[in-house]
């Protein structure tokens, strides 16, 4: 079989589980955009993890809200569709009960959960070890994609994470050469970010709005903006960035992990613009003479 996974920790973890019980021999990092617009070709041979349902594929396992509240969610397909922290503890929850061997995955899969939900303290977010300093790494938010000078490139990394999450244990594998030149470079430029996000923002009312397109974007995690002096008491962050090729526009928008107070559905938003989410956290890749009108419209739907 073969994975069709999105390239984060959250889908890593399910292709790692997916290969403990025998069922990924190939895999492939894909953008939910390329999969809903027909860019991939899905056959009876696809697992389906943490991106939207294709009715050709063999298994789906994904939680996104967004998902389920489509007026063409499958009514029968093989594997979970539910709200969860990560769609790694449902593939977990699936499998456990057949493969109890995947009880050493536990640890790990309880914190891909806090990561991919952002159930993070302060603390984790500005000094990040183990699996959550993995998880930042393996985030293509987090910007090391942008970097071509690592000895192997980011797609080939992720991808071996996999075989290396099946065989070895995490601070393993962070001490990994491919890895360790990773963690330099994103502490290297920690200080750049934050000076970079800073820069690039602007508190209005609530919202922390942040337009980077066209800017070569340091490596920083997707939180690090929540705790910036000047946008610390935003409680949703909508960020507009540069999308592959510059053939598009890319909208990320989220809850802020340290002030919890905002009420609206990014998912659902996103959904209304060709993108997807869950309640607290969602993307859409508005195209460029479409992106000033939707980004000034996701603003003001945020706005509390």
């Amino acid at each position: 079989m073969r994975v069709i996974y999105r390239g984060n920790l959250d889908g890593v973890v399910c292709a790692v589980i997916l290969k403990e019980v025998g069922l990924c021999d190939e895999v492939k990092i894909v953008h939910p955009t390329d999969l809903q617009e027909g860019r991939i070709d899905i056959t009876g041979e696809d697992i389906i993890c943490d991106l939207p349902y294709h009715p050709n594929c063999n298994m789906w396992f994904d939680h996104h809200s967004s998902e389920l509240d489509k007026p063409n969610f499958p009514k029968e397909f093989t594997g979970v569709a539910d709200v969860a922290p990560s769609a790694a503890g449902l593939v977990y929850k699936y499998f456990l009960p057949d493969f109890p061997e995947l009880k050493k995955y536990e640890d790990l899969v309880y914190e891909t959960d806090l990561i991919d939900s952002a159930q993070l303290t302060q603390e984790q977010v500005m000094n990040p070890e183990g699996t959550f300093l993995l998880g930042f790494l393996l985030d293509s938010r987090t910007g090391l994609g942008y970097y071509k000078d690592f000895r192997i490139n980011n797609f080939i990394w992720v991808n071996r994470v996999i075989d290396w999450l099946t065989q070895h244990s995490v601070l393993d594998i962070l001490d990994m050469e491919d890895s360790v030149e990773r963690i330099a470079k994103y502490r290297e430029m920690q200080i750049v970010a934050e000076r970079f996000y800073l820069d690039n923002s602007i508190l209005d009312r609530n919202v922390i709005i942040t337009d980077i397109r066209e800017k070569k974007i340091p490596p920083g995690n997707r939180f690090l903006i929540y705790s910036l002096a000047g946008l610390a008491k935003g409680n949703i962050s909508v960020r507009l960035a540069s999308g592959k090729n510059g053939e598009f526009n890319m909208i990320s928008i989220g809850y802020s992990i340290f002030v919890k107070t905002s009420n609206v559905h990014v998912g659902k938003i996103c959904q209304q613009y060709g993108g997807g989410g869950h309640k607290r956290a969602g993307t859409c890749q508005p195209s460029i003479e479409d992106t000033e009108r939707i980004f000034k419209e996701i603003i003001h739907a945020c706005k509390d």
